[in-house]
């Protein structure tokens, strides 16, 4: 009963947590598990936006029943809810492994710090990890069982319940890294083992080193053969394994209160005459398998990251370990039965994995997805005004203590402490469970305030397009998309009708399948042929249709299976208004243009382009500034996009900085195209002070308008 009350009350707090959770963030892990399971609900079969898709997980399965809720926002509360109640139950798996190696009060210790931990805060979000902590916490049970007592059903289920894990997260493969050193170390000990090893000599002993290291080097190279991760990493990048492995464990151990990344690691060398206890031996067998396998598939993955996406603190990658940490730390609360050197030697690496962790960048980017254990450091940061060289010095005063209590409570110390012993264990237990709910809940408050900032800007209500579309199939047509991918993402999420999303420049956001379709005339039809009931036009995309609904310079335009037809668009122009060059090569133009495909209604006339510079102006700059306007007939071009055929007119100014220039031509009476291309300059070269930040390559913010005849 204290357990299940313990879970019911937890449950209900992430519960709470989980419908605070407005919207969601994380594009794109969270919209392409819902377009996975969508598809399920929907089809029976995965898919992305319409696109077959191969097995990913079994989350989108599972998920999947939820969908046939309506609307969205139901399905949504409703899986949020579910993932909270999900990820809370690993505290039963997580007593059961307690209980091989602790006493019943301990073992609701243990229990009820992995499910209070920074990573619960994950629960209302729609990706793997509210479902695989519990499986991965569930498989960490079933393996010490099957090592403490090896026979048939138990190794079975063991086998059984990392195969489950890994269906529900692939990367909980790194389990039978555990399952493997946990087999090995059971064939190792067993009698007829023992007997053979009883007559090897030592040339025998040689060559079983030998073996072994051939065997090392025979799984690195299957795994680098099946892994172009593993293969580049471990070839080019051993140096950013080191420090991203070390990155993501220091994190880790900050978000778990630090003591018990000590003790974890102090666990793996209790003597013998204490392994020989009922499933200490193997507690630690698997414990040191998983530590290993773990570590090496952050360290692979932070490292790996690092050169093709960002510079990360994968902790999300570890903290599957906290069950075994907080079991580790109950047991030498609980026995003192650590060696003070491992304590000691525990100590300081834990001191310098914690020292090594950028901590900086989980103070400035709050919330910190990858690790939310800096969640505790962001919040001496925000709510107490800590700054960083006090934080840092807090972390290495927290560890040393930390590294003291267990040398006093965890070793043979402890009977040096006479009646205080059990008071300092407990009060120790106490201080961990309040710095770990202390560090999930600001952790989910720092998600619940990003999730609010981003629904603030989604256009209301959140499901207009699905209203107003009815029964009928989406498009998304758009361009500058990727100057706004949370506001595209989000509007796919909230609007299940939206069933493709295309760009008109290439900008289309993933996951999933999306197109930049072809101009097929002048007249702006664009092939292929979507043969959808609607479109939605965004980004300045105008369409010729019947309109259905707008909102927030977003259209929706009746097609009924019709080819798109443009009326207008622009290109080059980012979401702040400004022409961009390339940054690398500032001596290079920025280029811009509005095409004008429709000319009935006013469509023709005079062109009006403006060219500002206005809100650019340092003192004594001269800036490089000439811009040429050309305008003229429009037509498809060698790369299937709109381009002017022949040019009618053309104007060439000079742009200063503080000012603006306007650009006055006439059109064809055709369909036509206005082009403009300007000199950059670096905001950052020229006013180091004042523009330190902007490191884009700038022309000037343009503006097109049109007066018709």
């Amino acid at each position: 009963m204290p357990l299940v009350g313990a879970y019911l009350l937890l449950a209900t707090l992430y519960a709470w947590q989980a419908w605070r959770r407005e919207t969601p963030t994380i594009f794109s892990d969270e919209l392409e598990t819902t377009q996975i399971s969508r598809a399920i609900a929907e089809t029976g079969h995965a898919a992305r936006r319409g696109e077959p898709y191969g097995f990913t997980s079994l989350v989108p399965w599972l998920t999947a029943p939820m969908w046939w809720l309506h609307p969205v926002a139901t399905a949504y509360e409703a899986i949020k809810t579910v993932q909270a109640f999900v990820m809370a139950a690993a505290v039963f798996p997580a007593f059961l492994l307690a209980r091989r190696v602790l006493s019943p009060g301990w073992a609701y210790f243990a229990a009820v710090a992995t499910i209070a931990g920074p990573a619960l805060s994950y629960a209302p979000i729609l990706v793997e990890e509210p479902w695989a902590y519990p499986a991965a916490t569930l498989a960490f049970w079933l393996l010490v069982r099957a090592v403490d007592r090896p026979a048939r059903w138990p190794i079975a289920l063991a086998v059984g319940s990392c195969l489950l894990a890994v269906l529900v997260r692939s990367q909980l493969v790194a389990l039978f890294g555990a399952l493997g050193f946990g087999l090995v170390a059971l064939g190792w000990r067993t009698k007829p083992m023992r007997r053979w090893r009883a007559t090897w000599s030592r040339w025998d002993w040689v060559g079983a080193v030998v073996l072994g290291v051939g065997a090392v080097v025979a799984v690195v190279a299957f795994l680098g053969h099946h892994s172009t991760e593993w293969s580049t990493v471990t070839t080019l990048w051993k140096g950013r394994m080191v420090e991203y492995g070390s990155w993501a464990g220091g994190a880790f151990a900050i978000g778990i209160g630090i003591v018990p990344a000590i003790a974890l690691l102090a666990a793996l060398a209790v003597p013998g005459a204490e392994r020989d206890r009922p499933g200490v031996r193997a507690f630690v067998i698997v414990s040191g398998g998983a530590v290993v396998s773990f570590g090496w598939y952050a360290a692979v993955k932070g490292a790996y990251l690092s050169t093709n996406f960002s510079s990360l603190i994968v902790e999300r990658n570890l903290v599957y370990l906290a069950p075994l940490a907080f079991v580790a730390t109950a047991y030498l609360l609980e026995r003192g039965a650590a060696p003070i050197w491992s304590v000691v030697v525990a100590g300081a690496a834990v001191l310098g994995l914690v020292v090594w962790v950028p901590i900086e960048r989980g103070l400035d980017s709050f919330p910190y997805y990858e690790a939310h254990g800096l969640a505790i450091l962001a919040l001496a940061n925000r709510e107490w005004a800590w700054p960083l060289g006090r934080i840092e010095t807090a972390v290495e005063v927290v560890t040393v203590v930390g590294t003291v209590v267990v040398l006093l409570v965890g070793t043979r110390l402890r009977t040096r402490l006479s009646g205080i012993a059990a008071p300092v264990a407990i009060g120790t237990a106490v201080a961990l469970l309040v710095w770990n709910v202390t560090a999930e809940v600001y952790a989910s408050i720092g998600e619940h305030d990003f999730s609010a900032r981003v629904e603030r800007n989604i256009p209301k209500p959140n499901d207009w397009v699905d209203r107003a579309a009815g029964s009928g199939s989406v498009t998304m047509l758009g361009q500058h998309m990727s100057d706004n991918p949370l506001g595209v993402s989000s509007t796919e999420f909230w609007n299940r009708s939206i069933a493709k999303v295309w760009s008109v420049d290439g900008t289309g956001p993933g996951p999933g399948h999306t197109l930049t379709p072809d101009l097929l005339d002048a007249e702006g039809t664009l092939w292929p042929n979507p043969r959808t009931d609607l479109l939605l036009a965004s980004g300045g995309v105008e369409v010729v249709g019947d309109e259905v609904a707008a909102n927030q310079g977003s259209t929706l335009v009746r097609l009924d299976g019709n080819p798109i037809r443009l009326r207008s668009n622009t290109t080059g122009i980012a979401g702040d208004g400004w022409m961009v060059g390339d940054p690398g090569n500032p001596e290079v133009e920025a280029r811009a243009a509005y095409n004008r495909f429709d000319v009935s209604g006013g469509g023709t006339g005079t062109a009006v382009v403006t060219l500002s510079r206005q809100t650019f102006c340092p003192a004594g700059a001269h800036l490089p500034g000439e811009a040429v306007v050309r305008i003229g007939i429009l037509g498809r071009g060698k790369d299937k996009q709109p381009a002017i055929l022949r040019q009618t007119a053309s104007d060439t100014q000079y742009v200063p900085a503080c000012g603006f220039r306007t650009f006055v031509l006439p059109t064809p009476s055709a369909p036509w195209r206005v082009e403009v291309a300007i000199q950059t300059f670096v905001p950052s070269q020229v006013d180091p002070k004042g523009s330190a930040g902007e490191r884009r390559a700038l022309g000037a913010r343009v503006s097109f308008d049109v007066v018709p005849r």
